[in-house]
């Protein structure tokens, strides 16, 4: 009898020891702790389901998977939390146009991308060409050019296809690049796919879009006010 006390007094503390720690799992902000909590509390609550009378196997099956579960991403979190670094020119880059990112978006963006060196005089862009790729000048200057005119010059930070992007209409205009120009560029197909899976990472970059658009929108209004003498 005795025995039998200590024994039920003893599976009384293992699930009261697994119910406070479950407790102050759901009490933490950081789900990196609320994991290992939930693991430990788990240690304790296996047993009394394990080495009772009667054992219960279905809830020890359960909380097997979900300490297994756990323990996967206990691991997984650290290493997605290490401080990332950019390069001298991805920072630039990230700078000038993707302020609405953070360093870990910006370097999953970037393992999309293609770099590429663009000759001064090349015209990189024809006009009524289809756009497959979303670029971005990243340094040097290009201009678009109608008719032979330079009607508009790109800077470093602006967009290339933003619109086609969106509206999927072929290249308006010529673009060319005035001095060597260094673009990065993303194939659409592969961009879409990437931010179909990656929601947060698309409402950045749309972000990002708008804000160019607009800069557009307003530098194509100064430029025809001035050509018409009212600005």
């Amino acid at each position: 009898m005795p025995g039998t006390i200590a024994t039920s007094f003893t599976f009384e503390l293992l699930i009261h020891a697994a119910n406070l720690l479950y407790l102050f799992a759901f009490m933490v902000r950081d789900i990196l702790w609320l994991r290992i909590l939930t693991v430990i509390a788990a240690a304790f609550l296996i047993p009394y389901f394990l080495f009772r009378p009667e054992p219960l196997m279905t809830p020890t099956y359960w909380n097997l998977v979900f300490t297994g579960l756990n323990l996967f991403w206990i691991a997984r979190l650290p290493l997605e939390r290490r401080p990332v670094t950019l390069s001298e020119e991805e920072q630039r880059l990230c700078e000038l146009v993707f302020r609405t990112m953070t360093p870990r978006e910006m370097i999953k963006l970037l393992k999309l991308a293609t770099w590429e060196e663009v000759a001064a005089g090349a015209c990189f862009v024809e006009r009524g060409t289809p756009l497959d790729r979303l670029m971005v000048i990243a340094s040097g200057k290009a201009c678009v050019e109608v008719d032979g005119r330079n009607v508009a010059e790109l800077q470093p930070g602006q967009f290339i296809g933003s619109i086609s992007y969106v509206t999927e209409e072929a290249a308006p205009d010529n673009i060319v690049a005035l001095e060597p120009t260094r673009t990065v560029s993303w194939p659409k197909p592969k961009l879409e796919a990437f931010m179909r899976k990656n929601p947060d990472l698309h409402s950045a970059l749309k972000t990002t879009l708008a804000i160019d658009l607009a800069r557009w929108l307003h530098a194509t209004w100064a430029r025809g006010a001035k050509e018409s003498g009212l600005a």
